[in-house]
C-alpha cells in the first residue's frame, strides 16, 4: 500500500471508506457511533494526509488507491457545513464546483447560496456573542432577552443528570430537598410537556450522563446515606429500561464526563473529602473500564465537553477554592510518545457547579458558582481560537449545580440549586439564529 495510505489511522481510513460510498458525515458518526464535529476533524487529518480538496477527490483517492471497489463509488453527499477544511464559504463552494465534481451547475450554484447562507448565520452568532478578540472594554452582548422559560421539571431538583436523545430531554435521578432520588422525567419541545419515566434503580445525586448508542450511561453518585457508589447503571429510552454494567474502578460523585468516539470519559470527582484527579475510560462493547493518564488537576464539580474532537475539562473545585482551569484531553494520544493532556486558555475567573454544552464546536458555560459571590456571567469558549466571551446575564440568577444539554440551536439549562433550595427551572437559550435567502431561478 503507498505511504499516503500507510499514514492514515485506522480510523481514519474506516472514515474514508464511508465516504467513498455517498455517506454524509451525520450517517458516518450514526454508524461509527462517534459526533459529527469528530467526523469533520478526521476529515480535515484525511484530507491534508492524501492531498485533497473535496470529498469527491478523496473518494476517487479511495477507489485508485483499491480500498474500495470502483463500483462501491458513489457521488458524495452535499454537507451544508465545512468539514473538510477552514475554508472560507466561498472557497468550499468553489471546490464543490470544480471540475472534478459530477455535480450539475445548478447544484453548484444552490451549495453556494446554502454555504454564503452559513457565512451569514456565523456572522450574526458573532455579533450576538461579540467578537472574541475584542478588548475588556468592547461592548458586552447581553444574553437575557434570548432566554425563555419552558415548562419547569414537575420535581425540583438539583446534582441531576441530563441527556438528550432523539428531541427528547432526560432528567434524571438528584436530590429533592432532604431526599435522594432516582426519578427519571423526559421532556418533549415540541409540545413542552414532561413524562415520567421508569425511576433510576439506585438513587442517586452529584451525577451527569452521557448518550452512547442509543443508551444514557449514569455512572457512580452520592447515595442517601452520604456515601457514594461505583455503580453504573444504563438507561435505553427507547424501551424505558434500566440495567446495570460493569462497576466503576472506584467509587466517586462530583465528577466530569463526556462521550467521545463511542466511548466514557470519566475525570475527577471527590470521594468524601479528597478530590481527584482520576481519568477512566469506558468501552460499552466491552464493557470494561481502562484507567487512564490522570489530569494534572486534582478536582470535582468541573465541566467536561467534546468539542472539535478534543475533551476539554473545565473549571471545578479543589475543595479550597473554585479553579479557571482549562486542561484539554486527547484519548488517541494515551499508549503513544505523545502527552494525551495540555492547556488551553484558562476561564475569565474560576467556576464551579455549572452547566456545560457545546454547540457548533463554541462551547458554554451556565450558571455555578465564582470566585466572588453572587450570580456568574453565562460564559462562551470559542475552542477553535481559544478564547473566552462573558455574556451577561442581567437580572437573572441560573443557580448553582444546574446542568446544560444542547438540541439544535437550541441550549437548555435544567434544575440546580436557587437561594439554598433545589429548582425546577428549564430555560432555554436560542444560540445561533438562522436566516432565509430567497432563491430566484430564472
Amino acid at each position: 500500500m503507498p505511504d499516503t495510505v500507510n499514514e492514515l489511522s485506522e480510523r481514519e481510513l474506516e472514515i474514508l471508506k464511508l465516504v467513498a460510498t455517498g455517506a454524509s458525515n451525520k450517517e458516518i458518526a450514526q454508524q461509527l457511533v462517534i459526533s459529527t464535529n469528530t467526523v469533520k476533524v478526521h476529515l480535515r487529518n484525511i484530507f491534508a494526509k492524501v492531498g485533497v480538496a473535496s470529498r469527491t477527490e478523496a473518494a476517487l483517492f479511495a477507489v485508485r488507491e483499491g480500498l474500495v471497489a470502483g463500483e462501491a463509488l458513489v457521488t458524495p453527499a452535499l454537507e451544508v457545513e465545512q468539514p473538510e477544511s477552514m475554508a472560507s464559504p466561498v472557497e468550499a463552494a468553489a471546490l464543490q464546483a470544480s471540475p472534478q465534481s459530477p455535480r450539475l451547475p445548478w447544484l453548484a450554484a444552490v451549495s453556494l447560496l446554502v454555504l454564503l447562507s452559513l457565512a451569514l448565520v456565523t456572522v450574526i452568532l458573532f455579533r450576538q456573542t461579540a467578537a472574541v478578540s475584542g478588548t475588556p472594554e468592547s461592548a458586552t452582548p447581553t444574553a437575557g432577552p434570548r432566554w425563555r422559560a419552558m415548562a419547569a421539571l414537575p420535581t425540583a431538583r438539583r446534582g441531576i443528570a441530563v441527556a438528550a436523545y432523539e428531541n427528547q430531554i432526560y432528567a434524571i435521578a438528584g436530590q429533592s430537598g432532604q431526599q435522594v432520588t432516582g426519578l427519571v422525567e423526559s421532556y418533549d419541545p415540541r409540545s413542552n410537556t414532561w413524562i415520567e419515566r421508569t425511576p433510576k434503580p439506585l438513587p442517586v445525586s452529584d451525577v451527569n450522563a452521557v448518550v452512547i448508542g442509543g443508551l444514557i450511561y449514569v455512572p457512580g453518585g452520592r447515595l442517601a446515606s452520604g456515601e457514594v457508589t461505583d455503580t453504573l447503571e444504563v438507561y435505553d429510552p427507547r424501551q424505558d429500561s434500566w440495567e446495570s454494567r460493569a462497576s466503576l474502578p472506584l467509587a466517586v460523585s462530583a465528577y466530569a464526563l463526556a462521550a467521545f468516539e463511542g466511548k466514557l470519559y470519566l475525570f475527577g470527582g471527590k470521594i468524601g473529602e479528597r478530590y481527584l484527579d482520576s481519568v477512566f475510560e469506558y468501552d460499552p462493547e466491552r464493557d470494561e473500564w481502562t484507567t487512564r493518564t490522570s489530569m494534572p488537576t486534582r478536582r470535582a464539580y468541573a465541566g467536561a465537553v467534546d468539542a472539535g474532537g478534543r475533551i476539554f475539562v473545565l473549571g471545578g473545585f479543589d475543595g479550597t477554592r473554585s479553579l479557571s482551569a482549562n486542561e484539554i484531553y486527547l484519548p488517541e494520544r494515551e499508549g503513544t510518545t505523545g502527552q494525551p493532556w495540555s492547556a488551553g486558555s484558562p476561564l475569565p475567573e474560576g467556576r464551579y457547579g455549572m452547566g456545560i454544552s457545546s454547540v457548533a464546536e463554541i462551547i458554554h458555560l451556565i450558571g455555578g458558582i465564582g470566585e466572588e459571590d453572587g450570580p456568574v456571567d453565562m460564559l462562551a469558549y470559542f475552542s477553535q481560537v481559544d478564547q473566552w466571551q462573558a455574556i451577561a446575564t442581567p437580572g437573572m440568577d441560573l443557580g448553582t449545580d444546574l446542568r446544560a444539554v444542547s438540541l439544535g440551536v437550541d441550549l437548555y439549562a435544567l434544575g440546580g440549586e436557587k437561594a439554598s433550595a433545589p429548582s425546577g427551572q428549564n430555560l432555554v437559550y436560542q444560540v445561533i439564529y438562522t436566516i432565509s435567502i430567497p432563491v430566484i431561478i430564472k
